[in-house]
């Protein structure tokens, strides 16, 4: 395929994600409309200044515009697709696509009473965590941290740590974790 067609049909793609009409884009962008329509339907081959000036516009980052089979569809992963392992009252869903990255989400349902380990582990790879409903402890190493709604913590790579709920209601936390290792 022509490398003018594919930028364009990216440019397209993320302006009409973003609801923009040609006319918007090309204000935005400080171009014509004339010279928009062209380069989205592959007739103009716009400058790396222009695509830059579009990228500002569209507030996505420039190398998208250059990358083979820019897929969003594949990075989106939607509230009722999520890949759950369910173990001993934790709830845990994958909130990215994938572990192909080099950053990996997570969020962890632990149901009262519930302990994320029996024995606090360690992994390669730094860990943070948000509390989006608490509270929630978390055991590191030998010391015992009471977690919060709204508290965030960072866990150094191979630090020994466990979760655990001892409220009455359900605790969820986000974390991601890099290099993946879940």
């Amino acid at each position: 395929m022509d490398t003018a067609l594919q930028i364009g049909q990216k440019i397209k793609y993320y302006r009409t994600l973003k609801n923009l009409t040609i006319k918007d884009l090309a204000a935005q962008a400080q171009i014509t409309t004339s010279m928009l329509s062209q380069i989205e339907r592959g007739q103009a081959n716009p400058s790396l200044n222009t695509i830059r000036l579009l990228s500002l516009a569209l507030d996505e980052p420039i190398f998208r515009f250059f990358m083979d089979d820019v897929n969003v569809h594949d990075e989106v992963v939607r509230v009722n697709r999520r890949k759950q392992i369910i173990e001993n009252g934790i709830e845990y869903e994958m909130l990215t696509p994938d572990t192909n990255g080099v950053v990996e989400m997570m969020q962890m349902k632990l149901s009262p009473g519930s302990t994320s380990y029996e024995k606090a582990i360690g992994h390669e790879g730094e860990e943070v965590a948000l509390v989006l409903s608490g509270p929630v402890e978390l055991m590191l190493e030998n010391e015992t941290c009471l977690l919060n709604t709204g508290d965030s913590v960072r866990i150094k790579s191979e630090i020994k740590h466990r979760w655990r709920n001892n409220g009455s209601e359900d605790s969820i936390v986000v974390f991601a974790i890099s290099p993946p290792s879940f």
